[in-house]
């Protein structure tokens, strides 16, 4: 989910870059954003494992997690700095970029030519297709994001083992629609 949510961050910057500053992303900064993108993942999913938090079943006991439950300072604090460096920041990162993208869209349409027509008409539909893409991931992890949240913060009686699965593989299977999204809306693919 870190690596999935941090690719749809890093892809909303990319197409800010090519829409507002007009800059071309050359290969090596593609491939420094994956490393960092991983990096970023492994140090959020490796904190558990050494110390901050820690890994434990979940309520419906077919999957493992983060500790929700527990009261632990330390536990808590990894909590609320996962949901904002995990989930918050990335869509507010993302939301900025969308934001000033339509906007330079909306000014370039004063100077149109046949090839800003033609760029525009490829922005937008990569546009759509990136926005969907993030739309598809939000709708799949948001669910699991409140259940964990009235877990973390002392609701837990209402969340019973059968209404957390359900959230609990929507949220996995996220993975499973972008590949659908890409087939439907690029030609290339």
């Amino acid at each position: 989910g870190i690596v999935s949510i941090m690719t749809l961050t890093v892809l909303a910057y990319e197409r800010y870059i090519r829409v507002v500053h007009a800059k071309v992303i050359d290969f090596s900064w593609s491939w420094r954003a994956i490393t960092y993108i991983w990096l970023y993942s492994l140090a959020w999913t490796g904190a558990p494992l050494l110390g901050w938090n820690r890994y434990t079943l979940e309520i419906h006991g077919l999957g493992c997690s983060v500790d929700w439950k527990s009261k632990d300072p330390n536990d808590t604090s990894f909590v609320l700095l996962f949901f904002l460096g995990c989930l918050v920041a990335p869509v507010g990162i993302m939301a900025y970029c969308y934001g000033h993208i339509l906007y330079a869209v909306r000014m370039v349409k004063d100077f149109q030519t046949v090839q800003v027509i033609k760029l525009l008409k490829y922005e937008k539909k990569v546009a759509k297709m990136c926005f969907l893409m993030i739309s598809t991931f939000l709708i799949c992890w948001m669910p699991y994001a409140v259940v964990s949240l009235l877990i973390t913060y002392g609701y837990s009686n209402l969340v019973t083992p059968t209404v957390a699965i359900i959230p609990s593989f929507f949220a996995k299977s996220s993975t499973a629609y972008n590949p659908v999204i890409y087939i439907f809306m690029s030609r290339k693919v």
